[in-house]
């Protein structure tokens, strides 16, 4: 089974995360001579691409090949619950969804694990979760 998880970005919001991860332009571009790595070379293309090109929308995606996932509906409304509620915490999700926070807690933690959420902290040491794509492609 192939996931592939989408996410759409204006270029403008490209660009900006390559300043962040970057710096600029010419730095890529000093990396990439010492390197030759191929991803320094695509990123930087890509970059003064997309920086004449800031209104134009992006879709990129990540791949995730498994045969071992399964998606429950508990586990289906979890992923639309952190996607459209924003939740701060594991306890808030449980909260919205009237569910034990263990539970929430471990379905969340075999979604982290299978590559479909992810988690920053929070306040109070609490776990955030939240999507890095706007949608999921599920291929058989």
């Amino acid at each position: 089974m192939i996931i592939t998880l989408i996410k759409k970005q204006s270029c403008e919001e490209f660009v900006k995360d390559m300043e962040k991860e970057y710096g600029s332009i010419q730095k890529i571009k000093t990396a990439y001579k010492k390197s030759n790595n191929m991803k320094l070379l695509v990123d930087m293309e890509n970059w003064e691409y997309y920086k004449e090109h800031p209104k134009e929308t992006l879709e990129l995606s990540e791949s995730l090949i498994t045969d071992n996932i399964s998606l429950s509906k508990l586990d289906l409304l979890l992923l639309n619950t952190v996607k459209h509620k924003h939740p701060k915490s594991i306890r808030e999700i449980a909260t919205i969804l009237n569910k034990n926070v263990s539970s929430i807690q471990s379905q969340l933690k075999k979604l982290e694990s299978e590559g479909l959420i992810k988690f920053k902290e929070g306040n109070k040491n609490s776990l955030v979760p939240y999507l890095t794509y706007d949608d999921i492609k599920i291929s058989i």
